[in-house]
């Protein structure tokens, strides 16, 4: 008896356990209505598309974590892949056009931080303005048109496979995954933040620097969400002024799924990796089942809200065990 009260502890006691139901039951229909699901080339694709989410979607999980969102993913996303495009374009080296696609980003950032930690105004409301500048900027600049120009060695990042069978973002997305999850749950500084979306004045009276770490995730965020333009523009030869569009409500959504609470405090990289891995599976699995694309909003939707009412019914049977 003991040992089954701590087996269903331990479960409930796991913030993903939310997460990895809905994706074993989505996987295990999608395979029974189309066997090819489980093709190696249509789980690499998968993993592929999970590798986009995800590059983001770790550095999202420790904002959220601190209690913050950010709606501008989107934008950086496009901007970081158009300005390293034009660099190129320019005859810039390689090396030299990816950090000018970086910095752009980490500006972005760095001026959001601003805003929200120093000027203390509302992180939704902030991001959501910078999302119109910076899409603005990259429609004006690039006049709705692709930029091309891409070089043979900038293509294969995002196209190149290792061994001819794993395409390089995933391996990229997995270094990215572990080392943000080691950092969170190994680390000070992975504790510090837990602290400061727990308590944010209580962290500070601890002696952590609160404003610091929220500028420092801001930043963060906002630097990877322009490496996953510029792999975008790798993987299609062109930057789009659109790559980004939607981008920050599907990874904000694959993180708050894998157990990240939007109110801060609790969370980990790897229910974000479920997260992401579950919203990819869906997108793939409509496909194979041959589901009208107009009805995965709705899927997104029902997906996310039983993934709530699991984490909540999880924390209700920890709460009684």
């Amino acid at each position: 008896m003991d040992k089954k009260k701590n087996i269903i502890q331990y479960l409930a006691s796991k913030n993903e356990i939310g997460t990895l139901l809905p994706l074993v039951l989505m996987c295990i229909v999608t395979t029974i209505i189309n066997p090819s699901f489980i093709a190696f080339d249509n789980v690499i694709d998968i993993f592929r598309t999970t590798s986009f989410y995800l590059i983001v979607g770790a550095p999202l999980t420790f904002l959220l974590i601190c209690a913050d969102m950010d709606l501008s993913i989107g934008a950086v996303t496009a901007l970081g892949g158009v300005c390293t495009m034009f660099a190129m374009k320019a005859g810039l080296p390689l090396i030299v056009c990816i950090l000018l696609g970086l910095l752009s980003g980490a500006a972005v950032g760095v001026f959001k931080a601003w805003i929200i930690v120093d000027c203390e105004l509302p992180a939704l409301i902030v991001t959501l303005g910078i999302e119109y500048v910076v899409n603005g900027i990259v429609s004006i600049t690039t006049k709705g048109m692709s930029v091309n120009g891409a070089t043979p060695l900038f293509k294969s990042f995002g196209q190149a496979r290792i061994f001819g069978k794993i395409y390089i973002t995933i391996v990229i997305a997995l270094i990215i995954a572990v080392i943000f999850q080691f950092v969170l749950s190994k680390t000070k500084y992975g504790h510090s933040l837990f602290a400061v979306g727990g308590n944010p004045e209580t962290a500070r009276l601890s002696g952590i620097p609160v404003k610091k770490r929220r500028r420092e995730v801001h930043v963060l965020v906002s630097v990877f969400a322009a490496l996953v333009g510029i792999l975008m523009a790798s993987r299609f030869a062109s930057a789009q002024s659109t790559s980004g569009a939607g981008t920050e409500l599907t990874v904000m959504a694959a993180v708050i799924i894998g157990g990240t609470s939007l109110f801060g405090g609790s969370g980990s990289v790897l229910g974000s990796i479920l997260g992401c891995l579950l919203l990819a599976v869906i997108s793939n699995g409509l496909v194979l089942m041959r589901i009208d694309s107009f009805w995965q909003n709705l899927i997104f939707g029902i997906i996310l809200l039983i993934s709530v009412a699991i984490d909540k019914y999880r924390q209700m049977l920890f709460n009684k065990v």
